[in-house]
C-alpha cells in the first residue's frame, strides 16, 4: 500500500480538484456527515449580476434559502404575502422565525417589499455556479465510500471516490465498476504525486436537491474574493 493514512491522499486529490474548479474546501459538512473535499467554480457573469444587486453576503442557513426559493422573482411581476410564507412552514417553524428570516433577506437585499406589503426577490443569477464536485477519500473501504458518494449527489453535480491507485485500478477491472457506472459515481486513482480519473462521474438518476445545492454554493460565495469582480 502506497499510503498508510487517508490524509496522505488529500493534497494530491486537492490538486486534481483545482484542475477542475476554482475553489476547494476540505471537510465539507453535509446532512449525512463530512465530505472530504468539495470543489466549486462560480459563474463570473452571474456573479456580476448578483453584485449589481449588492448581494454581497451569503443567503444564510438552509431555511432562509428555502424561503427565498419560494418568493417570486421581481422580473416575473408576481408576489407573495408574509402570511402565505408562514403557512407553508407552519408545521415546522413558528411564525416569528419565518418573519425573522424574511426580514434578514430584505436587509441583505435579496428581497424587496412592495407598496402593498408583499414580497419579491431580486434574482437573475441563480444558479450561481458552473460546477460543484464532491470527492470522498478511502484507503480500502470501497462500499463505504460508494454509499457516501451517492449521498453527495444530493448537492453535487459530480461525485467521485478517491482511492490509492492500486485499489482504484483493481476496482475498475472488477464487477463493482458497473455499480459505479449505474449511479454515475466517478473513480479517481491517487499516487503520492499524481492522479488519474479512471471513471468519470456521469450522474444518471439523481438530480441535486436545488435547496441543498444552493446552500452548498453559498458557502463558497461566503469566502469568494468579490473585489476582483467589481
Amino acid at each position: 500500500m502506497i499510503f498508510d493514512y487517508e490524509h496522505q491522499m488529500v493534497r494530491t486529490a486537492e490538486n486534481w480538484l483545482y484542475s477542475q474548479v476554482s475553489e476547494v474546501k476540505r471537510e465539507f459538512s453535509t446532512p449525512w456527515g463530512i465530505c472530504d473535499l468539495v470543489g466549486c467554480s462560480l459563474n463570473k457573469n452571474k456573479v456580476k449580476k448578483r453584485l449589481k444587486f449588492r448581494q454581497v453576503k451569503s443567503i444564510g442557513p438552509q431555511l432562509r434559502v428555502m424561503i427565498l426559493s419560494i418568493i417570486p422573482d421581481f422580473e416575473d411581476g408576481k408576489t407573495i404575502t408574509s402570511q402565505k410564507l408562514q403557512n407553508k412552514f407552519k408545521d415546522y417553524f413558528a411564525s416569528y422565525r419565518i418573519i425573522h428570516e424574511i426580514n434578514q433577506l430584505i436587509k441583505d437585499r435579496f428581497v424587496v417589499e412592495t407598496d402593498t406589503g408583499k414580497y419579491q426577490k431580486l434574482n437573475g443569477w441563480a444558479p450561481l455556479h458552473k460546477k460543484l464536485i464532491a470527492l470522498e477519500l478511502k484507503l480500502t473501504r470501497v462500499n463505504d465510500a460508494f454509499n457516501q458518494a451517492i449521498n453527495n449527489l444530493g448537492f453535487a453535480d459530480e461525485s467521485y471516490v478517491g482511492l490509492p491507485m492500486e485499489i482504484a485500478t483493481r476496482l475498475i477491472k472488477s464487477k463493482k465498476k458497473a455499480e459505479f457506472t449505474h449511479k454515475g459515481i466517478g473513480i479517481l486513482g491517487i499516487n503520492p504525486n499524481s492522479y488519474k480519473v479512471l471513471l468519470k462521474s456521469k450522474p444518471l438518476e439523481t438530480n441535486p436537491n436545488p435547496i441543498m445545492q444552493m446552500h452548498s454554493v453559498e458557502r463558497f460565495w461566503l469566502t469568494y474574493p468579490k473585489d476582483t469582480l467589481t
